[in-house]
């Protein structure tokens, strides 16, 4: 479970500049953040409008989902910060263009070229991992978990507290996700200093 790959924050801009240009880029581009916010791919494959908005078209403070859109029979909940909050603020627009006055609490974030259906998981798995291929990456959808949560631990977030934020029941769960490289380690005894 444990991904080897350690993608800084260029990379990851060069990523979002690279889905700019490609067909449904801005599905795609907010799927990636919501990865990058430690969504799995079950729960933003499914998200509807009003999971994410409420009924003045705000965002949410805190998405919650039902075990429908989530990883066995757990409920889950991603606090959204203000960058993603903006994101999805931007994302709205989007939709109200796209949908006009089909917009509705139940429409779909995220649809095939089906009318209203939600991507099939394996296909988003599929689309990051060509992505991620373009920049010599080794991951798919679930990577920008891994991301979340190594960027989270070395922030010097509690464990417990990213146990929570990635709806882990088990913390054990957590620590297989934590990535470090030979410059975390070094930045780690660097503080240790008398």
């Amino acid at each position: 479970m444990t991904n080897s790959e350690f993608v800084d924050d260029k990379k990851i801009k060069d990523i979002l500049n690279f889905i700019k240009s490609m067909k449904h880029a801005e599905q795609i581009r907010m799927m990636f953040l919501c990865s990058l916010n430690g969504m799995r791919s079950i729960n933003f494959a499914y998200l509807q409008v009003k999971d994410v908005f409420n009924d003045e078209l705000k965002v949410k403070d805190v998405i919650c989902l039902d075990y429908d859109k989530n990883k066995g029979k757990n409920k889950c909940e991603y606090y959204m910060n203000s960058q993603l909050k903006k994101e999805f603020c931007e994302y709205l627009k989007y939709l109200q263009n796209k949908w006009a006055d089909k917009l509705s609490p139940e429409t779909y974030l995220f649809t095939s070229q089906k009318l209203n259906k939600p991507y099939n998981r394996a296909s988003i798995s599929r689309m990051f991992s060509s992505i991620y291929k373009k920049f010599n990456i080794k991951g798919a959808s679930h990577l920008g978990r891994h991301l979340f949560v190594s960027k989270l631990v070395n922030s010097g977030v509690n464990i417990c507290l990213v146990q929570k934020l990635a709806n882990h029941k088990n913390i054990s769960t957590t620590q297989h996700y934590f990535n470090y490289n030979q410059q975390m380690l070094a930045n780690a005894v660097e503080n240790v200093k008398i």
